[in-house]
C-alpha cells in the first residue's frame, strides 16, 4: 500500500494517496496551524492548512513523518506573512503541543 506524500507544484502542493490527489493553490490557503502531537516517545510535528470560506472551510492536515513535508514547508515561505521561525516556537518545549498560527492571510490583508 502507498503511503500519502506531498508533492509541491508551482504554485502549491497536492496531498498524493493510493486512491487520490488533493491538489491546493497556495492563493487558496487562508491559514496554516502548526502543533505538535505527544506520541509517547517523541512528537509529531504537524501542520493544519486551512482553504475556503467560512462556510465553506476545508482542513488538510499534514506532518513531518509524510514524504514531502519539509519541500511544503519550503513552499509555504512564499506565502507573504510567513513565520519563518515556526519551527522553534513549536517545537519546544517538548511534549507540549504549542500550538501556533504561522500563516494568516486576513493578517496580511
Amino acid at each position: 500500500m502507498q503511503k500519502p506524500e506531498i508533492v509541491t507544484t508551482d504554485n502549491g502542493f497536492a496531498i498524493v494517496t493510493a486512491k487520490s490527489t488533493d491538489a491546493v493553490s497556495l492563493d487558496e490557503v487562508r491559514a496554516i496551524f502548526a502543533y505538535k502531537l505527544d506520541e509517547l516517545t517523541a512528537d509529531l510535528v504537524c501542520c493544519d492548512i486551512v482553504t475556503g470560506a467560512a462556510d465553506g472551510e476545508q482542513i488538510r492536515t499534514i506532518h513531518e513523518e509524510l514524504l514531502g513535508f519539509d519541500a511544503a514547508m519550503k513552499a509555504f515561505e512564499a506565502l507573504p506573512g510567513f513565520d519563518r521561525q515556526w519551527r522553534d516556537v513549536v517545537v519546544l518545549p517538548p511534549f507540549a503541543a504549542n500550538r501556533t498560527v504561522i500563516y494568516d492571510r486576513a493578517a496580511c490583508a
